[in-house]
């Protein structure tokens, strides 16, 4: 019986609590309206200041508060707004600067392309037009491109190439798979080349010092090599054919060691070369003179 009582209790408290929940507004509403149909007595006119005194504060506060809200709100939007507008601006740059990468490339690529095409007409050499694709890190005297032996690349090749344009000799291919091959520069200590002073056309042999340039050994003591004098390939070269520029008389009196031979009856002048193969983009890998394939440009036929 006492769980009997209990749960009409709790049905009571609820029943009330709904009904106490209906008839409070209710009582608000019939007393505000008792007091504002009421004549203006003394008693009447406390009680409407009593109440003012009561709710206006709490509701000038509440509708303070919910401008100040609003404002914030407003000001919120607008920071997000701020924001997003300012991400996007970002963005805008960010893909400004790539394009203006991507232009500047493009500019320098046909500038290099014009000169190629300037250049070709005049080469008395035909061969391929080859991309540098790499340059070995561990090894700074080679470079491999992105045309091989299905291309007409054969081992030992001439390889020249062109800046700003002057034409001169780059390299020789040294291995050669079937869409790339490497070429070993003519600075490197393993490279030799059959070579003639352009003033007195005195032969020597120009070999590569491993030092970023080349020395051009067996010119006679009592040659007069001069600073700034050319130097070519020489027909007698079984590789070069006849005239390709090599470089220029860098200096005349080079240090030699003294276990080299030929160091006391032989000049050795240093070249700088006329390629600086740092820079190139593309190189002329030159065909056999018999070879069905005419001059590429630009690796297409």
């Amino acid at each position: 019986m006492s769980k009997e009582k209990q749960i009409k209790k709790k049905s009571s408290a609820v029943a009330y609590e709904s009904i106490y929940s209906k008839m409070l507004p209710l009582f608000f509403i019939v007393i505000s309206l008792l007091i504002i149909i009421l004549p203006l007595q003394k008693s009447v006119n406390s009680a409407r200041a009593v109440l003012s005194y009561i709710f206006v504060p709490q509701l000038r506060a509440a509708h303070s508060a919910a401008q100040y809200l609003k404002g914030v709100t407003d000001s919120v939007d607008d920071l997000i707004s701020a924001a997003a507008q300012n991400n996007d601006l970002k963005e805008e740059i960010a893909a400004l600067k790539i394009e203006n990468a991507q232009v500047n490339v493009l500019r320098a690529e046909n500038e290099r392309i014009s000169n190629i095409i300037n250049i070709s007409p005049q080469l008395k050499w035909h061969g391929v037009w080859a991309k540098v694709a790499y340059r070995e890190p561990s090894r700074f005297s080679t470079l491999i491109v992105d045309k091989g032996a299905n291309d007409g690349v054969g081992l030992r090749a001439p390889v020249i190439g062109a800046d700003g344009g002057l034409v001169g000799l780059v390299g020789k291919v040294v291995e050669v798979g079937p869409k790339t091959a490497k070429i070993l520069l003519s600075s490197d200590e393993d490279f030799f080349a059959a070579a003639f002073l352009s003033d007195t056309r005195i032969e020597g042999l120009a070999a590569g010092n491993g030092r970023g340039g080349l020395n051009i050994k067996y010119i006679p003591l009592e040659a007069p090599v001069k600073e700034g004098e050319k130097v070519y390939t020489s027909a007698s070269s079984a590789i070069f054919p006849d005239g390709i520029l090599i470089g220029e008389i860098k200096e005349t009196d080079t240090a030699r060691s003294s276990s080299d031979a030929a160091a006391s009856t032989f000049l050795m002048p240093s070249i700088k070369p006329a390629i600086d193969p740092g820079r190139i983009k593309e190189v002329l890998i030159l065909m056999p003179m018999d070879s069905p394939i005419e001059t590429i440009k630009g690796g297409k036929k």
